[in-house]
């Protein structure tokens, strides 16, 4: 029972992502995992991997280790123009493959995953989408495989979606899956090993899935997919977009407060910064005082953030220099705002009315109240 339950889920998230019976769905502890599968399956391929520079750290370490890897960089607002991708696939004749968020875990901002996947598919390689901040927010579509702009991998977590840890998910082609040696070796997934150790498989995702798996996350997931559904991404859409943009006019009305992305590429964040505060200092003022939780730092996307804070060569040649030291103080950061489902307008109209303070209050009122840790940079009450 609990096996078909799990192969069912599969099935489930296989219907949840438009992904045709020409796709396996490859159950993973997240998106990393996942994002270290592909990478692994793919080192073994000639070629080059086209990353851009707003990639989670998940979407860029995995590919260095045994890949070769190129970097795109994008404009100074972290958004990407085709005709720049392009000109990347004439340059290096030789991309298999293109790796790209879904969307900006910093910004918010959606790539055009679909306009890219057919570029990638027009110069002979694929495409791997990071869905991990789109999913809960937007309907990804992998599309039927003959098609130019159908997505060739996906990944993502289950939860990003609502679903508890621990579980997360990889599609791709059933083609490339089973001529490939497993990412992963073990229990469960080899047919069987003959006398002379000679390992027999056959062409199925059981072949990649070792082990005894989690099949509660698997079910989480597929659970959390009809629970979505059920809801309707357009519904989800219109609601989260009133949020976001309503607390976005709110924080840019604000003295003192700069926010780094453009009202036309609103997503589900918004980073942004008061004047003259660190920015872990706000998080944890608004935490302590107002019950608000956000996050503050670099969230894993170190060249956006380069991008964003204006960071020169010299600047991030120093900050390199201190953390060989063991001083992290200085790594830059902003502030993040996330919303979704959970979110409602007392909540924006809270956030508002709190950042409005602080920014009126100032650094000066907060120091005697907050000392930092010169090695860290953290903050913690006097």
């Amino acid at each position: 029972m609990s096996t078909q339950s799990y192969e069912d889920a599969r099935d489930k998230v296989q219907q949840f992502t438009g992904a045709s019976l020409d796709n396996y769905v490859v159950f993973t502890k997240n998106t990393t995992e996942a994002i270290n599968h592909a990478a692994q399956l793919w080192s073994k391929i000639p070629g080059k991997v086209l990353v851009s520079d707003i990639e989670h750290s998940s979407n860029l370490l995995p590919w260095l280790a045994g890949n070769d890897v190129i970097q795109y960089r994008t404009n100074s607002d972290g958004t990407l123009n085709i005709e720049d991708v392009e000109e990347m696939f004439k340059t290096h004749g030789d991309i298999k493959l293109l790796a790209i968020t879904g969307s900006s875990n910093v910004t918010g901002y959606k790539t055009p995953i679909h306009d890219l996947a057919e570029l990638a598919h027009r110069y002979g390689a694929m495409i791997l989408v990071d869905a991990c901040q789109l999913i809960q927010h937007q309907k990804v579509d992998v599309l039927p495989q003959d098609t130019p702009r159908h997505l060739d991998f996906v990944a993502f977590s289950g939860h990003k979606m609502y679903a508890p840890f621990g579980g997360g998910v990889l599609i791709g082609p059933k083609d490339f899956f089973d001529q490939a040696t497993p990412y992963q070796i073990g229990g469960g997934n080899l047919t069987y090993i003959s006398r002379d150790l000679q390992l027999k498989r056959f062409p199925t995702v059981q072949a990649h899935d070792p082990g005894t798996p989690n099949a509660v996350g698997a079910i989480s997931i597929a659970k959390a997919a009809e629970v979505l559904e059920s809801i309707g991404y357009d519904r989800i859409h219109e609601y989260e977009s009133d949020l976001v943009r309503t607390a976005y006019r709110g924080l840019k009305d604000t003295d003192g407060v700069e926010v780094y992305v453009s009202e036309s590429e609103l997503g589900s964040v918004i980073p942004f910064d008061i004047a003259g505060m660190d920015s872990r200092l706000t998080a944890e003022i608004l935490r302590d005082d107002y019950g608000i939780g956000v996050r503050a730092g670099s969230f894993c996307t170190y060249e956006l953030m380069r991008k964003l804070k204006n960071i020169s060569d010299e600047q991030d040649l120093n900050i390199s220099e201190e953390i060989d030291r063991g001083i992290t103080r200085n790594i830059p950061g902003v502030v993040r705002a996330s919303f979704g489902l959970v979110n409602n307008r007392e909540d924006v109209t809270r956030l508002i009315s709190a950042v409005n303070e602080i920014s009126q209050n100032g650094i000066e009122h907060y120091s005697q109240m907050y000392k930092q840790n010169d090695t860290t940079g953290t903050w913690t009450k006097r």
